[in-house]
């Protein structure tokens, strides 16, 4: 099999943030649905920090996906292509169908975003909200989460597709690894803004701090078996500048750095608050360096 193709020419800033960016998002909402579904009173804070968090960043990835596209105007062939001049869906591009499961994902989320808005009295009825609340907030937290683990899944695969030697070398793995890097950084970010806002909930702590663990468990073994799986065409991330990035800033500050320091502050007892915000710093910091390595490294 020959894999001598073209490199689609991405610039980090834009799509590498917008495969983050949309993580992030999807493993917040999808936090939010689970606490939303089976966490009682104790877990409003996450279920509510969670819808908080997902809307705005997801609002964020529409502006990188089209300012990539060099032709900003024409954002429109996201959605629909043209067969002589009559617009049809094409459910055969990855693209196309992405975009329209960040749109479903973006409504879901906006769904749940007001009607954080009206809980917390600073609205006073959600727009439409007798026609939308026919349906259990409950039920569409669920279909949300799962339109929006598909955004964030659907980026792995729409790599994996481009037939790049790195990309298609690891197929379907960098679906998987984005869903859980998702999760993680999605706990990560729910956590930073509970310790920034001193909500010392130590139950909900300990719920996503168990759950970040296990996420960043998944995401190193998905790593090695990705590496392994890619054989010679691993090499970008084994040499040079990206395998500096890849290991150094993903696997070491944010897997394994963030995992010792969980594990010293269960056993020394150290300022919660402090560690929590350093670990999910982390955490954030290496989901993001993992999407631009992958990136970069698969367009050498």
């Amino acid at each position: 099999m020959s894999f001598e193709t073209q490199a689609p020419d991405w610039a980090w800033y834009f799509i590498a943030l917008y495969f983050y960016i949309g993580g992030v998002s999807a493993g917040a909402y999808f936090i939010g649905s689970l606490a939303e579904l089976f966490g009682g009173e104790e877990q409003n804070d996450i279920s509510r920090i969670a819808f908080n968090i997902a809307l705005p960043l997801i609002l964020i990835t529409p502006i990188l996906l089209i300012a990539d596209l060099g032709r900003p105007e024409r954002f429109w062939h996201l959605f629909f292509y043209t067969n002589g001049g009559v617009p049809y869906m094409n459910l055969q591009s990855p693209l196309s169908v992405g975009s329209w499961a960040l749109m479903v994902y973006g409504a879901f989320s906006l769904l749940s975003f007001l009607d954080n808005l009206v809980a917390e009295g600073r609205l006073k009825s959600a727009p439409l909200a007798h026609l939308y609340n026919r349906l259990p907030r409950k039920a569409y937290a669920v279909i949300g989460s799962l339109a929006g683990f598909f955004v964030a899944g659907y980026t792995g695969v729409l790599l994996n597709l481009t037939a790049r030697p790195l990309w298609a070398a690891t197929d379907p793995l960098l679906g998987a690894l984005f869903i859980a890097s998702g999760a993680s950084t999605g706990a990560a970010a729910i956590a930073l803004v509970m310790a920034w806002k001193k909500m010392t909930s130590a139950t909900a702590f300990d719920r996503l701090e168990a759950f970040d663990r296990i996420t960043m468990v998944v995401e190193l073994l998905l790593i090695v078996t990705m590496i392994v799986v890619a054989g010679r065409f691993a090499a970008p991330l084994l040499h040079g500048a990206y395998a500096l990035l890849f290991w150094g800033g993903t696997v070491v500050l944010g897997i394994l750095l963030p995992l010792g320091l969980y594990w010293y502050a269960r056993r020394r007892g150290a300022d919660r608050g402090a560690i929590v915000m350093l670990t999910a710093s982390l955490v954030l910091f290496g989901g993001a360096v993992l999407r631009i390595s992958l990136v970069q490294a698969g367009q050498m």
